[in-house]
């Protein structure tokens, strides 16, 4: 199973992983859990004695688990300079750069950024979403031209990785060249072999317009880019996914003998709704959404996580906290179905 390789990746290796909804319940459960499993020293942002209020109204011991009340931080003032550097070509004064670095989300991307953290997991409540301050202060990989997003979709028989679900919501044909090429980078880097798929309503010039010469241009650019690349489109899901429909849609494809396992979506509208359906409805273990292309992991949560799916994002924060240490260094290929 997925998450159980990436828990066995990370414990024991102290990924430092930041929760910016400290005081959260959610937030708190998780960090218990990483700490007993010895999978990630949790860190949480919030006022010390609220935490530890709801810690003990939840049965939780707080000790083991470090906790961060940003107004009172010694380092408050390094990371108020610390931003204003970042951001002083939009010209902040100092006073914004205050107000910012008391939003938990700014404080814990902060923390990533000077090295007090490997990574930050947020996004429980709508203020806390970690799209800007990661866009902000962590900032894009060399080589990278723009973030996209990652979900996870686990099933007792089957993985799947489904991009882009939060971040890009009209792509055009390159940048869905760039999400599919950072998707396969991250599916590789955990030990996958990425067969990728540019999902259309289309198969083969079933049917015409701008929508679909958008994912055929977007196939174009990434065999330009990654020829070694495993990968296909415009082609329908179920072509993709099953190589007996993918023999009578799509002869020649590469999913004629093994179905696609990474899901390239034209929009956002078609690849949230997906995940989403394929969680509720079909009943996958979502894990996600993984930022890609960011110089440190920070990934987001749904607001309506549990507090499982929210320490499965602190375990997969610290794997990829630790693939980005050790450049190149991947999990051993797995034969999942």
């Amino acid at each position: 199973m997925f998450l159980d390789s990436m828990k066995k990746r990370v414990r024991g290796k102290g990924m430092r992983v930041v929760y910016a909804e400290g005081n959260e319940e959610r937030a708190i459960r998780a960090a218990d859990y990483l700490r007993n499993e010895d999978l990630a020293k949790p860190v949480l942002i919030g006022k010390t004695d609220e935490i530890e209020k709801e810690a003990k109204k939840l049965g939780i011991e707080t000790k083991g688990i470090d906790i961060h009340d940003k107004d009172d931080d010694k380092d408050f003032e390094k990371y108020v300079d610390t931003y204003c550097d970042l951001r002083k070509h939009k010209k902040i004064t100092r006073k914004q750069a205050e107000e910012k670095v008391r939003q938990p989300h700014y404080f814990g991307a902060l923390m990533v950024h000077l090295g007090k953290a490997d990574g930050m997991v947020s996004g429980l409540n709508s203020e806390t979403k970690p799209f800007v301050p990661a866009f902000e202060i962590i900032g894009l990989k060399e080589g990278f031209r723009r973030a996209s997003s990652l979900f996870v979709l686990e099933w007792p028989e089957r993985l799947l990785f489904f991009a882009d679900c939060s971040v890009n919501i009209d792509p055009d044909a390159k940048t869905l060249a760039d999400i599919a090429h950072a998707t396969a980078q991250t599916v590789n880097s955990f030990g996958y072999e990425p067969r990728v798929a540019f999902l259309s309503f289309s198969t083969r010039d079933s049917a015409k317009g701008a929508s679909v010469d958008k994912v055929k241009e977007a196939l174009r650019l990434t065999k330009e880019e990654c020829p070694d690349m495993i990968i296909d489109g415009e082609i329908q899901f179920d072509a993709a996914l099953l190589p007996s429909i993918a023999k009578k849609k799509a002869p020649g494809t590469p999913f004629e003998e093994k179905g696609a396992n990474v899901f390239i979506f034209p929009d956002l509208n078609s690849g949230n709704i997906a995940y989403k359906i394929s969680e509720r409805l079909g009943r996958a273990t979502a894990t996600g959404p993984i930022l890609q292309g960011l110089n440190h992991p920070i990934n987001d949560v749904s607001r309506g996580c549990s507090f499982e799916d929210f320490a499965n994002s602190g375990v997969l924060t610290a794997a990829l906290a630790i693939i980005q240490k050790n450049s190149g260094d991947q999990c051993e290929i797995s034969d999942e179905k």
